[in-house]
């Protein structure tokens, strides 16, 4: 769930945009930092209201695209904020893990899946029916 919903964001770029500033605004109402207001600015001029709403934080990029997003950023030389602007990716710093992995990995680390994979240790199978007794007789049995 998003901390600040919908309708907050709306009013917060509403008062932006009639003259309140960004670091007035994120005291007035305890955002934490005025850059999260002005990155609701940018994202509402560049993308409308739409771009305000609560993002799934389960998105899935392919590999091509995030390629592509590398191939864009490196060909305009921009920043990380913009490039994420431009894509209409939520934080910029998911751009930067995905150049940290292509450096490392090539373009195997952009297909890389959320998460480490589980390793799971073999355990030998123990005959656990016979460590556990059905009732009182079968375990006064195995305790003489």
């Amino acid at each position: 769930m998003s901390k600040f919903n919908l309708e907050f964001r709306i009013k917060v770029v509403t008062e932006y945009l009639a003259g309140t500033g960004s670091t007035s605004l994120a005291k007035k109402y305890g955002v934490s930092d005025d850059s999260v207001i002005l990155g609701w600015i940018h994202r509402f001029e560049r993308r409308g209201i739409e771009s305000l709403k609560a993002r799934p934080i389960t998105s899935e990029y392919s590999s091509q695209f995030k390629a592509d997003v590398l191939n864009w950023r490196k060909q305009n030389q921009a920043s990380l904020p913009a490039t994420a602007l431009d894509f209409d990716l939520s934080s910029s710093s998911t751009i930067w893990q995905w150049e940290r992995r292509f450096r490392e990995a090539g373009i195997v680390g952009l297909e890389r899946k959320r998460g480490n994979p589980k390793i799971m240790a073999k355990h030998k199978q123990r005959n656990r029916k016979a460590a556990k007794p059905q009732n009182s007789a079968e375990e006064l049995k195995q305790l003489k």
